[in-house]
């Protein structure tokens, strides 16, 4: 959780303290419709910090797939750069690699020499 999603959370905590104690004072004065409105008061900001603490789980497991798919995606790259390395392996001369493999350079060590 952010610094400023607990900032917020503290502040709801205040808020639901402050109107639970309104509602208290509220019946005690004989006023029920005041209580019972503060006491429905009450709910909100705890409504507000169970959304905000699930926000902050979602946007951890956000990232964490996101680094996950990270991973998943320089794995598969480095994959590819070594299969293609492999395939260069086996390249034996310029000449092969333009005639697509059917000629090779007078120098290179793997042309077939005509007898």
């Amino acid at each position: 959780m952010t610094r400023f999603a607990r900032i917020l959370c503290a502040i709801y905590g205040a808020t639901t303290i402050f109107l639970a104690w309104a509602t208290v004072q509220s019946g005690t004065a004989n006023s029920v419709w005041t209580a019972l409105l503060f006491a429905a008061a009450s709910i909100v900001p705890i409504i507000a910090w169970l959304r905000e603490t699930e926000f902050s789980e979602s946007k951890a497991a956000t990232r964490a797939n996101v680094e996950r798919a990270t991973r998943v995606r320089e794995s598969a790259e480095r994959r590819a750069i070594r299969e293609a390395a492999d395939a260069l392996q086996h390249v034996c001369c310029e000449r092969w690699w333009t005639s697509l493999g059917t000629d090779h350079a007078p120098t290179c060590a793997k042309q077939r020499r005509a007898a």
